[in-house]
């Protein structure tokens, strides 16, 4: 493997690094580290629309944060939330795109919920620093945005 191409594949398996850190409730940094936060940038995750340019991405994954800072179900587990299969990354001149099948799991007082869903995602290298631009997750199914909801609603998980 080229240099350019591990440099992406690892900025792109950052993306999940950062994703992790957000839904474990251990802070934002990571995520705004590895984004690009320019106007171009965009992502749909699995409970919500799509978002575009730099202030509206944020805000998703302020939301996210918000939302799983509820959740308590791997308190004291050693295992990530989720993690990525069949990760494939591409590279064409100052632009890397990644395609995987997320799968996560989740403890929840009622029961475990678990999300399979196919993501894309794209890097860009700028200034010699490959950033994320975009990121795209399949919509989730409608029980599971349902338990994530009644989550919220009751302040545990």
């Amino acid at each position: 493997m080229r240099a350019d191409e591990e440099a992406a594949t690892k900025a792109l398996y950052g993306f999940y690094d950062a994703l992790d850190d957000l839904l474990q409730d251990k802070g934002t940094q990571r995520m705004n580290a590895i984004w690009h936060h320019g106007d171009y940038v965009t992502t749909v995750h699995p409970f919500s629309g799509w978002a575009r340019g730099w202030a509206e991405v944020w805000a998703t994954w302020e939301e996210g944060a918000a939302v799983f800072a509820v959740y308590k179900g791997h308190v004291g587990r050693n295992e990530p939330i989720g993690g990525i299969h069949e990760f494939n990354v591409a590279v064409r001149g100052d632009v890397a795109y990644g395609t995987s099948i997320y799968k996560s799991k989740l403890y929840m007082s009622d029961a475990v919920l678990e999300l399979k869903v196919n993501c894309t995602d794209i890097a860009h290298r700028i200034d010699g620093a490959w950033k994320i631009v975009h990121h795209h997750a399949d919509q989730a199914p409608p029980d599971w945005q349902a338990a994530i909801g009644r989550m919220v609603q009751s302040g545990r998980s």
